[in-house]
C-alpha cells in the first residue's frame, strides 16, 4: 500500500458513516484507527417553582414571586415552561488509533447540549458550534505480571473526578449526571501518569488551570500568574477477579461481578477570575462501585472547598461544598434485549456553613443546594450502543419554596 495511513483515515472515515451498532476499526501491520459516533437526543418536561429572586445567574419575569412557576430553560423566575423541550445533549465525533504495541491515542470533536443553553441563548441555536474535546497521545509501557505504566499528554480530562473522567456519559444509569460530576471537573492540556496492576490502579496529572488569563482584565492580575491543575487517584479492589478495569454505571445485567473502591485529591489553584482576584478549588472524594450480575451500584462522597483571594490585598474568604450519591440498577432480560430499573439519592451542599435558599438552575443536570431523588428505567436495546432512558427527577431546595419535577426521555447511539 503506497499511502497506508492516508488511505487507513479515508476508510475510517467512511466507516464512520456507514450503518452499524458497532465500532468499525481499520487495520495494517502498524497502525489501527476506531471511528466513533455518540449522538443523545432528549425530550425533556419540566415543571418548577420559584425559590428566590435574588440569586446569582437567576431573571425575573415581570411582577415575578417567590411561589410562581420558574422557567427551567433560561432560569427565569416567574417563567413559564414550554410543554416539552427538544435537545440533543450529546453530539460527538472520536477518532481513536493504535500505533504499534506501545502507542495510542484519540482526537475528538464535540457540539454538546445542542439547544438548551449557552452564553446568548437559551433553546434553538445554542451550542451548535463544533469544538475540539479530546486530543492526547499516551506511551505504554509493559512491566510483565500484569502490570503496566503509562504517560499520557494533550487534551484530556484528569482521572480524578470518578463521576466525570473515571465515568463515561455513554455508560450512564440516568441520562443526567449526577452533582458530584460537575465539582471540579476540568478538561485541559496536560500530563497524566498512571499504573495499572491487576487489583489497582494509580493516577497523577498535571495540567494548565481551567481559568486562562484574560489579558483584558486590568489591575493586579497582569501581573500574576494562573497556577495549575494537580490531582491524584488510587482505586483498588480486594482481589483481581473483582477489580473493575472499566468502569460503568450499568453493566447491563452481564454475568460477572466487581468492587472498585476509590480514593482521590485534586486541586485547581490561583485561577484568574477577574481583575483583582483568585480563585483556588480542592476536592477529595471517596466512592465505591459494585457489580453483581444484574445488580449495579455506586455510592460517592465528594467535599471541597472554594477560596476566593484579593490579590492586592490578600484577604481571602471561602466555602465548603458537600455532595452525596447513592444510585441502584437491576437489570434482567427481556428477550434479546435488557430492562433496567434504577433509582439515584443525592444531597447537594454548595455551602455547608449556610441554609440556601435557591432555584434549581439554568437546564442543569440536579439541582442547586438540597436534596434530588431520581427515579428511572433503561430499555437497552443493544447494551450501551443502543439504548432508551426515561427518568424522573424530583429535586427540592435546602431551604425555601424552590422546587421542579423534570422528566427526561432520551435515546442513544454509541459506537
Amino acid at each position: 500500500m503506497k499511502h497506508p495511513v492516508k488511505t487507513l483515515a479515508a476508510l475510517a472515515i467512511l466507516g464512520v458513516v456507514a450503518p452499524s451498532a458497532h465500532a468499525v476499526s481499520i487495520k495494517d501491520d502498524v497502525l489501527s484507527i476506531t471511528p466513533g459516533i455518540r449522538i443523545q437526543t432528549r425530550a425533556q418536561m419540566s415543571d418548577a417553582t420559584t425559590g428566590s429572586l435574588s440569586q446569582s445567574g437567576t431573571t425575573s419575569a415581570p411582577g415575578a414571586a417567590i411561589g410562581d412557576e420558574y422557567r427551567v430553560q433560561g432560569a427565569i423566575a416567574g417563567g413559564e415552561n414550554d410543554p416539552i423541550d427538544f435537545s440533543i445533549r450529546r453530539a460527538r465525533l472520536y477518532m481513536s488509533f493504535k500505533y504499534g504495541s506501545n502507542w495510542k491515542g484519540q482526537f475528538a470533536i464535540n457540539a454538546d447540549n445542542v439547544d438548551t443553553v449557552d452564553a446568548n441563548n437559551n433553546g434553538k441555536g445554542a451550542n451548535r458550534a463544533v469544538q475540539i474535546r479530546f486530543a492526547w497521545l499516551e506511551r505504554a509501557f509493559d512491566l510483565g505480571d500484569g502490570m503496566s505504566t503509562a504517560i499520557t499528554f494533550g487534551l484530556n480530562k484528569p482521572y480524578q473526578n470518578p463521576s466525570d473522567a473515571g465515568m463515561s456519559s455513554s455508560r450512564e444509569v440516568f441520562p443526567n449526571g449526577n452533582a458530584a460530576a460537575g465539582y471540579l471537573a476540568p478538561r485541559g492540556v496536560g500530563v497524566g501518569l498512571r499504573f495499572n496492576h491487576p487489583m489497582f490502579l494509580l493516577a497523577a496529572d498535571v495540567q494548565n488551570n481551567d481559568q486562562a488569563h484574560n489579558t483584558t482584565l486590568a489591575s493586579a492580575s497582569l501581573a500574576e500568574t494562573e497556577g495549575f491543575y494537580y490531582g491524584i487517584r488510587g482505586e483498588f479492589s480486594f482481589s483481581p477477579d473483582w477489580f473493575i478495569k472499566k468502569r460503568a454505571e450499568s453493566f447491563v445485567g452481564k454475568e460477572g461481578h466487581g468492587l472498585n473502591i476509590g480514593l482521590s485529591y485534586g486541586a485547581n489553584t490561583d485561577g484568574v477570575q477577574a481583575a483583582n482576584n483568585f480563585r483556588s478549588i480542592s476536592a477529595y472524594g471517596v466512592d465505591a462501585m459494585l457489580w453483581l450480575n444484574g445488580l449495579s451500584a455506586y455510592a460517592e462522597f465528594r467535599t471541597g472547598n472554594t477560596e476566593n483571594e484579593v490579590i492586592s490585598t490578600g484577604v481571602s474568604t471561602d466555602t465548603d461544598q458537600e455532595f452525596i450519591v447513592l444510585q441502584l440498577a437491576y437489570a434482567f432480560p427481556v428477550g434479546d434485549e435488557v430492562l433496567e430499573p434504577a433509582i439515584r439519592y443525592q444531597i447537594i451542599d454548595n455551602n455547608t456553613d449556610a441554609d440556601e435558599i435557591v432555584n434549581f438552575g439554568n437546564n442543569a443536570e440536579t439541582g442547586g443546594s438540597g436534596t434530588q431523588i431520581d427515579i428511572g428505567v433503561n430499555y437497552y436495546l443493544t447494551g450501551h450502543d443502543n439504548k432508551l432512558q426515561l427518568s424522573l427527577s424530583l429535586w427540592e431546595s435546602e431551604e425555601g419554596d424552590g422546587d421542579a419535577t423534570i422528566i427526561r426521555l432520551q435515546h442513544q447511539i454509541n459506537f
